[in-house]
């Protein structure tokens, strides 16, 4: 079970928000399985279902041992990290069919608390049984099945890589969907299993990775070799001997930003030996490393990057790392180096931090900005971290937001908030607004169940 907080971590950032927006798309129906490549594939790995002994029933393992017995038990948990515990004691403690009957169980939850909890039941299923967990999840809607499978093969993969290999290998129209999701969904399949062989065998996972094609290779090889380079840098550059084009500059990038976290000269002097027109993509990555240790020298040489998305991700980076200490140092100097995009970009997380140290002054910033894509950016910032100003006057400071979409989205999401503590003067609102249409009304209406 050391495997199943980190991999839940992961699997929260691509289905808590990911899960979110699909969710209130509709339904989807789930793929469908050839049932003899199914067969193939259990033949080719270890067809493990390891029981855990003493483990009956849940029930029967909790008591005594102040674990909880039921996900309704862990809900009433009062902290979000105790819940978190509690979910990994819960399904610990459980067989393959007490899983599937748990899993069963979550159906109907909110989408939140049920990426929450299934993340980690699936990660934990993987396990005990990991061709259980994949048949399960194969039987869910479209959406869902892809955003649990990769929990589930990275479980399987810190447990068994060469099982979960083969599986992958017999079934890979499973995770199409993988790889989709940019930096939220964590890479391909191949990405997935190689980071976790890495870990236990590098030399395996990396001869395993480069049999691999196309972009499930290039990012499995780049996963193998930025694992190696978190303990030896030196040797990780030494292995991309041999890698060309697209594998050469990704694996390049990922130990560029390995490398800089524990030694940013020698970081530095890798980058400089590299191809022109590779080093400002890996110079970018290893600025963003640096920002959270040294954001002084970090956005001294974010400016070195040339400008471009590498130069605006690094630049967003330092921002966020600089307005930890002083937000309004930090807005001052993505405005004066920052394109529009960097600018924009920036501010959701330089308002943020602002308004939990100085509201007044995050917002007075924020409405002294010229009209355009920064005010918007900015004004939108502080209406949704501002979760204890007035909704009313929240609400007023959102309608100047030019841009039509965030706009509209501040506004909802702020009248929300606004059901909650006042629900009459949020719904005199609501009927007679001009900037919030009809289908968000009726979400709003409906999650206040008025």
């Amino acid at each position: 079970m050391n495997n199943l907080l980190p991999i839940a971590a992961s699997c929260l950032l691509a289905g808590g928000a990911i899960g979110y927006v699909i969710g209130n798309t509709g339904e989807e129906e789930a793929p469908s399985e050839n049932v003899a490549e199914k067969d193939k594939a259990r033949n080719l790995g270890s067809s493990r279902s390891v029981s855990r002994s003493g483990s009956s029933s849940a029930d029967s393992n909790s008591q005594g041992s102040g674990k909880p017995s039921s996900y309704e038990e862990v809900a009433n948990v009062p902290s979000q990290t105790a819940r978190v515990q509690s979910l990994v004691d819960l399904y610990s403690n459980m067989s393959s069919e007490e899983l599937a009957e748990a899993a069963e169980k979550l159906r109907g939850l909110p989408i939140g608390e049920r990426f929450l909890a299934g993340s980690l039941l699936y990660a934990a299923w993987a396990e005990v049984s990991p061709y259980d967990a994949m048949d399960h999840a194969n039987g869910q809607r479209g959406w869902e099945s892809m955003l649990i499978k990769p929990g589930i093969l990275q479980s399987w993969a810190a447990s068994d890589p060469k099982a979960a290999a083969d599986y992958y290998a017999s079934n890979k129209s499973q995770f199409s969907g993988m790889g989709m999701m940019g930096r939220m969904g964590g890479g391909t399949g191949g990405a997935t299993i190689a980071k976790e062989w890495a870990k236990q065998d590098p030399e395996g996972a990396l001869a395993w990775a480069k049999g691999l094609e196309g972009r499930d290779g290039n990012d499995s090889v780049s996963k193998v070799l930025a694992q190696i380079a978190t303990t030896d840098p030196k040797r990780a550059a030494g292995l991309t001997s041999g890698l060309e084009g697209d594998a050469l500059t990704k694996a390049n990038v990922d130990i560029a930003k390995e490398w800089a976290k524990a030694d940013w000269s020698g970081a530095e002097s890798f980058i400089n030996g590299l191809p022109a027109d590779q080093r400002g993509d890996a110079l970018g990555a290893a600025v963003r490393s640096l920002a959270d240790d040294n954001p002084t020298l970090a956005a001294k040489k974010a400016l070195e990057i040339p400008e471009g998305d590498s130069r605006d991700d690094a630049i967003e980076s330092v921002a966020e790392s600089m307005s930890r200490e002083n937000p309004a140092d930090a807005a001052a100097w993505v405005v004066a180096n920052g394109s529009e995009k960097a600018q924009r970009d920036s501010m959701r997380n330089v308002i943020g931090n602002w308004v939990g140290q100085d509201p007044s002054a995050a917002k007075a910033w924020a409405v002294a900005q010229p009209e355009g894509g920064l005010r918007d950016s900015a004004v939108s910032s502080f209406v949704m971290s501002d979760n204890t100003g007035s909704p009313a006057e929240n609400i007023q400071l959102a309608e100047t937001i030019s841009d039509e979409r965030s706009r509209g989205w501040s506004i909802g999401m702020t009248t929300m908030r606004w059901m909650g503590e006042d629900p009459k003067a949020a719904s005199n609102y609501l009927e007679s607004s001009e900037f919030i249409d009809e289908g968000m009304k009726k979400r709003i209406l409906g999650r206040s169940g008025r």
